[in-house]
């Protein structure tokens, strides 16, 4: 396993973890990367208050390692994504922790087709971070010279998205910002390109309050807002911008499973649902799979992380594939999930069906399903366990064909993460119960 790197670039606490140092170490080795090439990388940052001090320490490795630098502000993932794939770029950088507090941050870094790093290059990069010596050239030139203002680049993301779009009418529509990312870029897309009735919550930022009680991930806000009844859908976006979650116009939640289920059967109906098949995750609801047999629409299964969607994807020629989180990758736009794209992609629908969220996605029932995070001293170590790995078993055998359990050590964090779907919220918090107390036994 990677000391460094997990399954979304580097990410942890900006303070005694992700720090200056290593920032500056990447940013010297990715900006001479292969055998010492001058290259052209293109970087991006969240708006958490670490994001510039990061930036500036990986500004410096790169101008040091020969790198002409293209700056662009405050933007979101999927633009960095975007912006290299379709530019004369051979790396591009964000600094971003997505949905994690302000106090983390991380470096994701995307190769010139616009795909995440593979993990050989990331190994050669830990492998220079641990190394005691920085033995690569030191370029002494005018930096300045290399370094450039990119941030109207910007505006090439935001009008590649707005041309996904094809509704004709005009929607209320509620946007939950974050205090991140999407504050820099969301009302110039639906408001400005699109011409919708929009309103804005959680749409400024101090570098703190990042995902803090918003967004993606605490939807309790957006979900007030819509029970008002003065929207027609609603859209949360996570502190960069590359997931989302839909909020109907009656408050219910449509996750990222609701809207591959929308979204394939939209694709099918055009016939652009590659192979008649979509890429999900070991966490997609039950009820998803369910829904999609019942349209005959197949699925490839693969572990947690938007890197390994897009890998499936790519291998298997798929159009759609993502994660219950509210990472989705529409793959014949763009290698990456966007929120904005996202969002675009629902309103075609809501457009095209001229239905209500709720109704569109009526079709699906989801199985109630319990997660928990159980914080632990070495996550691999209690996953190994033969008690633990008993009891999953056990478990596994009472739901039957009625339910899943699904346990996994975290990708960023020292967590053990506990799922359970069954017929019945009792049934979850039962057995969810019974492995966190396992975990707890062997984490003493």
């Amino acid at each position: 396993m990677s000391k460094y790197f997990g399954t979304d670039g580097v990410r942890g606490d900006a303070t005694n973890y992700l720090t200056k140092k290593l920032a500056y170490r990447i940013g010297r080795y990715i900006g001479q990367y292969p055998n010492g090439a001058q290259n052209k990388i293109l970087i991006g940052r969240d708006t958490r208050l670490s994001g510039d001090s990061l930036d500036k320490a990986l500004v410096d490795g790169l101008l040091k390692s020969g790198a002409i630098v293209y700056e662009l502000g405050i933007t979101t993932t999927p633009s960095i994504s975007y912006l290299v794939e379709n530019g004369d770029f051979n790396f591009g950088i964000m600094i971003s922790a997505s949905h994690n507090p302000f106090t983390d941050n991380g470096i994701k870094i995307f190769s010139n087709n616009g795909e995440k790093l593979s993990s050989d290059i990331e190994d050669l990069i830990e492998e220079y971070i641990d190394s005691k010596k920085d033995y690569l050239k030191i370029y002494e030139d005018d930096y300045q010279k290399r370094y450039h203002d990119s941030s109207l680049l910007i505006d090439k993301y935001i009008d590649f998205v707005a041309s996904k779009c094809y509704v004709k009418n005009k929607y209320r529509i509620l946007l939950d910002c974050a205090h991140g990312s999407a504050c820099v870029v969301a009302k110039k897309l639906f408001q400005e390109k699109l011409n919708q009735d929009v309103t804005i919550i959680n749409g400024d930022f101090d570098g703190t309050d990042i995902n803090l009680n918003c967004g993606s991930t605490h939807l309790q806000h957006i979900i007030e807002e819509m029970e008002t009844k003065k929207y027609d859908v609603g859209f949360a976006f996570d502190g960069d911008a590359d997931r989302l979650m839909c909020i109907a116009e009656n408050g219910q939640i449509i996750d990222g499973d609701f809207l591959m289920f929308a979204s394939s059967l939209n694709l099918k109906k055009h016939n652009k649902l590659n192979q008649n098949k979509i890429v999900i995750t070991t966490m997609s609801n039950l009820g998803l799979k369910k829904a999609l047999k019942r349209y005959g629409i197949g699925y490839e299964e693969v572990g947690v992380g938007d890197k390994y969607v897009q890998q499936s994807l790519k291998l298997n020629g798929l159009s759609l594939g993502g994660e219950q989180s509210g990472h989705v990758i529409f793959y014949s736009d763009l290698n990456t999930g966007c929120g904005l794209l996202s969002a675009v992609h629902f309103l075609n629908i809501i457009d095209e069906e001229q239905k209500s969220p709720s109704l569109i996605v009526k079709d699906m029932k989801t199985y109630p399903q319990l997660l928990k995070n159980i914080p632990v001293k070495n996550k691999n170590q209690i996953m190994s366990c033969q008690s633990l790995l008993d009891d999953i078993n056990e478990v596994e055998k009472l739901l039957g064909d009625d339910g899943r359990i699904l346990v996994r050590p975290s990708g960023t964090e020292q967590l053990i993460r506990v799922m359970v779907e069954a017929k019945d919220s009792h049934t979850c918090q039962k057995y969810v119960d019974k492995i966190i107390k396992t975990i707890k036994k062997l984490n003493n």
